[in-house]
């Protein structure tokens, strides 16, 4: 983890609500097109570092 928190504070957040956004996104998909167990796993993978960076981008 100590890699991630080398990443400049603004950054992570910046790329923390990308990737949520981009996860809630890709459930709506997975909702109407019936993707899979692999539409899944990237929409769950991508909420989770998401909400991860999102937390932690005020650690020191």
């Amino acid at each position: 983890m100590s890699f991630i928190l080398n990443i400049p504070s603004k950054t992570r957040l910046i790329v923390g609500i990308i990737a949520t956004t981009l996860g809630v996104l890709s459930f709506l998909i997975l909702d109407k097109y019936k993707v899979g167990f692999l539409g899944g796993l990237i929409s769950g993978m991508l909420l989770g570092i998401g909400v991860g960076l999102i937390v932690t981008h005020k650690k020191i």
